[in-house]
């Protein structure tokens, strides 16, 4: 479920549809007031329709995108665009997707030369086999849970519910809740999907559950590995605790609150695992409560790796029961991504409307951090918070 955020504008929905080979493909438009509005495509995963992913599609819209959700023909259970579930395949999907990308790109008020690519599950691997396709006409890329396992579920014979010989599959695929075509095992089974992925040159965010049963958190380590290695630390994987695969509102709230730094043109700098002390301290007044949490913590990106010194504290007020400042104050040594010694200081601060992060470093190479925008997401963990800070590179 996706909440809406308090004071952002609201949104106009509308429905659609284009043509792929003579097929209908239906969806829905959401898009916010102003002109100009950059393309942001939103993609389902497999037996799904768009209602699992209109929600991500008008928070896009708030955040000043005009942002598109659609049925892949012939890949749900209960879908409205055409086309039947045995002539539906990964690749199909892509036809699928260039359609919308097509039509998105003449509707008036639309800017046809900014356009990011949103997938879920098989709707992520869609999404990064068709940025991969278009390259640099694509300006972002972000996959939550992408299925990049089909290719290995194909050579193994073993696709969710279908189970078959993967040498000869039948015409038909039967065991799930619909029926598939053998060419659904047939188009992937022998696709190098990290090699392929990896053409795509822009951006790319990963959110990948940690309890994720259907597709292996694995599978997203080596996309970023895959990414990563043709251009350093463009892509970024943030690994959702406890999550599986396809968000519950706990995960949403988190994946959100990573998606909008990244939509904006920033990059996960620093990831800190922070560990409270137990030694919490409290200061009293009639009117204000002052709560001081110690903290310990690591912190490993692409960007940089290293401890937080001691001496972290989180000081928290509230006065009459409600939120009046939040500093989260501390210094963090380690490397930078040139093997430098170096020092990051983080001011993070909160008066009631979200996380404000405030960066000082002594690294040359990291010396942007001093002077560019950032923005923090804070998931909650056992025993502590996760903190992602992102800025301008």
């Amino acid at each position: 479920m996706i909440l809406r955020e308090k004071n952002t504008p609201a949104v106009a929905r509308r429905e659609f549809s284009c043509q792929r080979d003579g097929l209908t493909i239906r969806g829905l438009e959401f898009r916010g007031p102003g002109e100009n509005l950059p393309i942001a495509i939103v993609s389902h995963g497999f037996l799904a329709n768009y209602e699992t992913t209109k929600g991500y599609a008008a928070q896009l819209a708030r955040w000043g995108y005009a942002a598109y959700c659609f049925d892949f023909g012939g890949g749900c259970v209960i879908g409205r665009s055409d086309g039947r579930t045995e002539d539906m395949t990964v690749l199909t999907e892509v036809e699928d997707l260039l359609a919308v990308i097509g039509y998105a790109r003449t509707v008036p008020g639309n800017d046809a030369a900014r356009l990011s690519l949103v997938g879920c599950s098989q709707g992520g691997l869609v999404s990064a086999l068709t940025a991969a396709r278009l390259g640099e006409q694509v300006e972002r890329l972000a996959l939550f849970y992408p299925a990049l396992c089909i290719p290995d579920d194909a050579r193994t014979g073993k696709m969710m519910f279908y189970k078959f010989d993967p040498a000869d599959p039948p015409e038909t695929l039967t065991g799930g809740p619909i029926r598939l075509g053998r060419d659904y095992a047939l188009s992937v089974r022998d696709l190098d999907v990290m090699a392929e992925i990896a053409k795509y040159p822009g951006p790319v965010l990963i959110l990948h559950g940690t309890e994720d049963r259907v597709v292996a958190p694995t599978y997203a380590r080596r996309a970023r590995e895959a990414y990563n290695a043709a251009v350093p630390r463009r892509c970024q994987l943030a690994l959702l605790e406890g999550a599986g695969h396809g968000f519950d509102r706990r995960a949403d709230g988190a994946a959100l609150d990573i998606l909008r730094p990244f939509m904006e043109g920033m990059s996960l700098i620093l990831e800190v695992d922070v560990k409270l002390s137990e030694n919490t301290g409290f200061a009293w007044t009639p009117l204000e409560h002052t709560r001081i949490l110690p903290f310990t913590g690591a912190c490993a990106t692409g960007w940089f790796t290293g401890e937080v010194k001691p001496g972290a504290k989180d000081v928290q007020k509230t006065r009459l029961g409600g939120r009046v400042h939040f500093c989260a104050e501390y210094d963090l040594a380690g490397t930078d991504y040139t093997g430098q010694p170096c020092t990051v200081h983080v001011k993070n601060e909160n008066f009631g409307a979200g996380w404000s992060p405030t960066l000082l470093t002594d690294s040359p190479a990291l010396n942007f951090l001093n002077t560019a925008p950032a923005m923090t997401a804070v998931e909650a963990r056992p025993g502590g918070v996760l903190v992602r800070i992102f800025a301008e590179v």
